[in-house]
């Protein structure tokens, strides 16, 4: 009975550790188009930090005020809240503001810069993501795994082996 209880303790938290790993490099498994870590306060306390994000493609009709979306300014992408929707001719432009800023931004987005509408937040986990690209994190989530899955398999040859002599 431990041994059952056991397996599924280790697999709950195998499915809790890769899950979001899974969802950042997959996000198109749950309906984004793509995944980012945030960098930036400004949306705390809504997406903290550290936070990982999925975007999804989304059609500029269906943008309402209220609704986070992800726009290209200059070569970085920006996670805002939308605070007015401004139709100009056959589109729309969009005044947006970061929830911990005091003043909407001093621009408007225009359509060809949006990139789609926030899907998901994990949040945290970007931390842990970042990490595992350092060379301690590569040793942590690569390396020491991969010595436990040895060690323990040599750990059962010489069980089996020691059966065999018996």
């Amino acid at each position: 009975m431990k041994k059952i209880v056991k397996e599924i303790i280790s697999t709950i938290i195998i499915i809790g550790l890769l899950a979001p790993v899974i969802i950042y490099i997959a996000p198109f498994l749950i309906g984004g188009s793509f995944s980012s870590i945030v960098m930036s306060g400004s949306m705390e306390p809504a997406i903290p930090i550290g936070s990982i994000v999925v975007i999804k493609k989304i059609n500029l009709e269906n943008i309402e005020v209220g609704d986070i979306i992800a726009f290209k300014t200059g070569e970085t992408t920006t996670l805002h809240r939308v605070i007015e929707k401004i139709p100009i001719d056959s589109s729309f432009y969009f005044k947006t503001k970061g929830d911990a800023n005091e003043d909407p931004d001093p621009w408007t987005v225009k359509p060809e810069d949006i990139k789609g509408a926030l899907l998901l937040t994990i949040p945290y986990y970007g931390y842990l993501i970042w990490f595992a690209g350092t060379p301690l994190g590569v040793m942590i989530f690569l390396i020491a795994p991969a010595i436990i899955i040895i060690a323990d398999e040599i750990r059962k040859i010489i069980l089996v082996r020691r059966k065999a002599d018996k």
